[in-house]
């Protein structure tokens, strides 16, 4: 039932709680950005020295826009995401297995679906392929911009041309996190097939993790993912994390 925990933390001081409390790899944020679904870091802040687990590094230039989807840059955000992949690659380490975090979406839709005011949302293939091209040697993981993708099946394959390592989802839904989730998570492992990571993520905590986990340990090359998120806001509960960790170990 073990599955391995990827931790999404928020500063230096968590990354190394969070690899002393069972996570086996972390993911970085901006200071302060939770609330926004994370962004992308400060340089200073990926590669403690003493940090010895993998990083995924998050690269996403802003949160949700006022209205309408969100993962649907303009130009010159996609030109700050070019930016930060460069900035960032000389303090990550290849052989810690470091990597990036990043997700772009396009629209897609007919005429009557627009005046309808529905979104057909598919993933940025060019503009993605770009980037996990600009992110080597490290790998990539695309984000949870994948569960706005209406064509999960498609969105799978479209990532797997891309070249990116893993996907982080919810189960391809916005909507209710892995737990409300977990028969499109299910699908989705299926559909992937062991082709890259499937990283579980959306509402993960100790009181839920042991059921996701014996529904997904069947598969190959599954990760759990988590904040461990303290009330605040702001900074990780170690305590959250210490009873997710002992729950998975069981």
């Amino acid at each position: 039932m073990v599955l391995p925990l990827e931790v999404a933390v928020f500063n230096t001081s968590d990354a190394l709680n969070a690899s002393h409390h069972g996570a086996a790899r972390v993911e970085i944020n901006a200071p302060d950005s939770y609330s926004l679904g994370g962004l992308t870091p400060p340089a200073s802040l990926p590669a403690p020295s003493d940090l010895s687990i993998p990083v995924r590094v998050m690269i996403r230039p802003r949160g949700p826009p006022p209205s309408g989807p969100d993962f649907l840059y303009a130009p010159a955000e996609i030109d700050a995401m070019r930016a930060d992949i460069a900035r960032l690659v000389p303090v990550m380490h290849t052989s810690r297995g470091d990597g990036f975090v990043f997700g772009v979406l396009k629209r897609k839709g007919t005429e009557e679906e627009e005046e309808e005011g529905e979104e057909h949302l598919e993933i940025d293939v060019e503009t993605c392929a770009e980037l996990v091209r600009l992110a080597r040697p490290f790998e990539c993981t695309f984000h949870r911009a994948f569960d706005l993708v209406r064509n999960v099946d498609e969105g799978v394959e479209a990532l797997i041309r891309c070249g990116f390592a893993g996907v982080l989802t919810a189960g391809g839904r916005a909507e209710g996190g892995c737990a409300a989730n977990l028969d499109r998570l299910e699908s989705i492992c299926d559909r992937v097939a062991g082709r890259m990571e499937v990283v579980a993520g959306g509402g993960v905590r100790h009181h839920n993790a042991r059921a996701l986990a014996a529904r997904l340990a069947r598969y190959q090359r599954v990760w759990l993912h988590t904040a461990a998120m303290g009330v605040e806001g702001t900074t990780m509960d170690k305590d959250e994390l210490i009873r997710l960790t002992e729950g998975l170990a069981t």
